[in-house]
């Protein structure tokens, strides 16, 4: 049976963009393709302080787009979001953060109890909650994409046409295109030894018939190395937090030909804070500490919210186009 491959359809404001694909792919998969050239990715918002990426991820292809401009922001010198009142040990980095009870790297990365979901049984939604834990770990804290920017582990775990899909996303120049699923450290940037703190949840559901819904809803701290000594400073200046919200699907069934059996990516949205605009608009994350200036936003949100995964995402960002 041919596999029919559904895309959730959201509109989308500005022109479109062009990706290669092979042509093994299906006919299905090729005019989904075309038919996203004429059609720009939900937005990507950034702000000096609060970076906000409203990005939307369709089943089958990745919706994502540069940066919007808005306006009446001034350019200034960050100002600390969270005030630090000790020294900054570079050895603990997190303590004077809302993230410093985290749990570190994929020890953050729980799983709900595994209970059948619909028709799917209990087995099948551990498969499913283990391969988005796998593909969050993969994706946010594995230093072979996280600082060496090889997506191989991460789009191993795909199904194969959705790894033929978003494997052409990767190539040099086209990072901006998947920091809606990944993270990845810019280049002259470097991480400290601490693994990144990480917070958050996951919960299951039913999608499309033959379709298991696992949406992930996690939040990602990463400690940068200072370029020079930290005295009494912030230590948000070198700490970069990401929210990810994030939808992993799993396909299974005679519906689905064999090579699109397996994990796919869906919807995601989220966005980052305390981190370098340009270095953003680029797809990497680099601190604040990184840009001698960045566009300051008055915000109306208290710092710590921005640590919350279950606080509602920003409705604007303030990074200047």
């Amino acid at each position: 049976m041919k596999s029919r491959q559904h895309a959730q359809e959201e509109p989308a404001p500005e022109a479109g963009w062009a990706v290669s694909v092979s042509r093994a792919a299906s006919e299905d998969v090729r005019e989904l393709l075309r038919a996203d050239q004429r059609r720009r990715r939900g937005r990507w918002f950034a702000g000096g302080l609060v970076v906000l990426a409203v990005g939307a991820v369709v089943t089958l292809l990745i919706r994502s787009s540069l940066f919007a401009p808005v306006t009446g922001d001034p350019v200034a010198t960050v100002p600390a979001p969270v005030r630090s009142t000790a020294q900054f040990d570079l050895a603990n980095p997190f303590d004077s953060t809302p993230a410093a009870d985290w749990a570190n790297g994929v020890a953050g990365i729980t799983t709900p109890p595994a209970e059948a979901v619909g028709g799917f049984s209990a087995v099948q939604v551990a498969e499913a909650t283990g391969l988005a834990r796998d593909a969050l770990a993969a994706s946010r804290i594995d230093p072979r994409l996280l600082t060496e920017h090889d997506p191989a582990g991460y789009l191993g775990l795909l199904a194969p046409d959705a790894r033929r899909q978003l494997e052409p996303l990767f190539a040099e120049g086209n990072e901006p295109d998947v920091q809606s699923l990944v993270s990845m450290v810019a280049p002259g940037s470097e991480l400290l030894p601490a693994e990144p703190k990480v917070s958050g949840s996951m919960s299951v559901r039913t999608g499309d018939p033959d379709e298991l819904v696992v949406h992930t809803n996690y939040v990602f701290a990463y400690a940068f190395r200072p370029n020079g000594p930290m005295k009494l400073m912030d230590a948000m200046t070198v700490i970069v937090v990401v929210r990810a919200d994030v939808d992993y699907v799993l396909r299974s069934g005679d519906r689905w030909t064999q090579d699109s059996r397996g994990l796919w990516f869906g919807a995601a949205s989220g966005f980052g804070y305390s981190i370098g605009c340009d270095a953003y608009r680029k797809g990497f994350l680099a601190p604040v500490a990184a840009e001698p200036s960045v566009t300051a936003r008055s915000g109306d949100r208290e710092p710590g919210a921005f640590f919350d995964p279950s606080a509602p995402l920003p409705a604007a960002g303030g990074c200047r186009g």
